[in-house]
């Protein structure tokens, strides 16, 4: 039985029903779309004016790194600066506003010197500053979206470098925790002496891993377990400088004052950027080198294509090497082999070089005995880079580790001039090595006499001097490298000379 009459919705009805659903959908859409559109050119216009104020600020702030850091002066100018951007921000090291008149606004201003981490590359070198500004901005749409407010944020890095290297002897890169190994480790029972020379001011060691960077790692005494630094088997590490660690340091046997001898040490540091990072590498021209026999030009190597490398075999041979590109590496395995160096750059194209237990390299002496001024860079014969990358590529075509394990002398200088100045040995950071482990490793061993000088730069690799049993070696190096080992029973002496490091000219905005 009915209850009364029944109600038959039209198929007009239907679709109007449809339509108001849909077009209630694309409201919404199109309220999302007006936000998106409004408020990120908002933030967009906000982020350029911010950079507008941030960058002449950096520069004028740099102004005032030399000749001695005025600190205050950087603040009041990246002030004006702001200022000028019509920005009234509150400076974030005292609370107080850049305006005379305390007028403010909700944006702030930052300056760091050095730069901060965020810097990435140029954090903490103290020939940079940096300067940031943020301030909010309200939307308008997207507070539908339940997006009430975009931080927006800007900032810029400046240099003053006059020729500076930097003011570390030893700096190991790798900003990771602990893998079984220390970032910067010292043993074999003898000792590092770093020697600041010429009244320079420097001669520091910096280790970026946050190895055991728990609780005590902030107490600047080297006596904390799974150190970020290690110095184990006795031995000793000595600077006129500093040492900083992200995380911690630790000795085996006693305490800092024992093992570590320092003008500070100060674990929990800032997390220092790569300073070479943006130094192109050197230009590949034709082979235009010879491997060298006595008496003789040389022998021509081949082109890349196929290329084998350089063998030198022959006993009681001193062979005489010119400046070029050499492809396939070197390899000296003969008995009481010699490699002369002329001054120049060496390009080693694949395959590394291995230098046998009675080898010897050294540069050409130049005035007063000193070697002639040489630098090695080593990465992947370029005709096969991408197959080395993918782990295809053979032995002589792919960037190896650079073995200098001599069993007589280790002689050598980086370069004294143009834009290669005081770098010795280079491993390439973008080579295929830099996924292969040890074959980006850089390995000093002179066990009769060693004597190196200039910066040795292998930013994804391990360097390790060792001075083997020798009461004293020379090692007037700066070690750039992901990280470092320092072995041997000796004494491995190293003068800080500024003068003989790398020199790149920075001035002006650089980020």
């Amino acid at each position: 039985m009915s209850n009364g009459p029944m109600k038959l919705t039209s198929r007009s009805e239907i679709q109007r029903g449809q339509v108001l659903v849909i077009f209630t959908g694309g409201l919404i859409l199109l309220m999302a779309i007006a936000a998106l559109v409004i408020d990120v050119g908002f933030v967009f216009l906000l982020r350029r004016q911010e950079q507008n104020a941030a960058d002449p600020g950096a520069v004028a702030a740099a102004r005032y790194i030399r000749p001695t850091a005025d600190v205050p002066a950087m603040w009041q100018a990246a002030c004006f600066y702001a200022l000028q951007n019509s920005f009234r921000p509150t400076r974030t090291d005292n609370g107080q506003p850049c305006d005379g008149t305390n007028a403010v606004d909700t944006s702030t201003l930052t300056v760091n010197f050095p730069p901060s981490a965020a810097a990435a590359n140029f954090a903490g070198r103290p020939g940079f500053v940096e300067v940031v500004i943020s301030r909010p901005h309200q939307t308008f749409f997207g507070r539908v979206l339940g997006i009430a407010r975009v931080d927006v944020t800007s900032s810029a890095v400046a240099a003053f470098n006059n020729g500076d290297s930097n003011s570390n002897s030893l700096v190991a890169l790798d900003p990771g925790g602990c893998s079984g190994t220390s970032a910067g480790l010292i043993t074999g029972g003898g000792t590092v002496s770093i020697e600041p020379i010429n009244g320079a001011l420097g001669g520091n060691v910096h280790v970026n891993s946050s190895c055991g960077s728990g609780a005590g790692a902030s107490d600047d005494v080297c006596d904390n377990g799974n150190g970020a630094l290690q110095v184990s088997g006795g031995g000793t590490l000595s600077t006129q400088g500093s040492v900083y660690i992200v995380g911690a340091c630790q000795t085996s046997g006693g305490g800092s004052p024992s093992y570590v001898i320092a003008n500070s040490i100060d674990e929990g540091a800032v997390l220092i950027g790569d300073p070479l990072a943006d130094l192109p590498p050197p230009s590949f021209g034709p082979p235009g080198a010879y491997c060298g026999v006595p008496g003789a030009p040389g022998v021509a190597q081949t082109t890349e294509a196929g290329a084998e490398g350089c063998n030198f075999n022959e006993k009681d041979t001193t062979y005489e090497l010119s400046p070029g590109v050499y492809y396939g590496g070197w390899r000296i395995n003969g008995s009481n082999v010699t490699l002369h160096l002329a001054s120049g750059i060496y390009i080693i194209a694949g395959g590394g070089i291995t230098l046998g237990a009675s080898g010897t390299i050294t540069s050409v002496a130049g005035g007063g005995g000193v070697p002639a001024p040489a630098m090695i860079f080593s990465t992947d014969d370029p005709l096969y880079a991408a197959a080395c990358k993918t782990g295809s590529g053979t032995g002589s075509q792919c960037q190896d580790k650079l073995d200098f394990t001599a069993g007589s002398d280790l002689l050598l200088a980086g370069l004294d001039s143009g834009p290669y100045k005081g770098i010795l040995i280079w491993q390439d950071g973008n080579g295929s090595g830099a996924t292969a482990g040890p074959k980006l490793d850089v390995i000093l061993s002179g066990q009769n006499s060693l004597s190196l000088t200039g910066t040795i730069y292998d930013p994804r690799g391990v360097v390790t001097v060792d001075g083997g049993s020798i009461a004293d070696g020379f090692a007037a190096v700066q070690i750039i490298s992901w990280r470092w080992k320092v072995a041997g029973s000796g004494t491995i002496h190293m003068p800080y000379d500024p003068n003989q490091l790398y020199h790149f000219e920075q001035k002006g905005l650089v980020r």
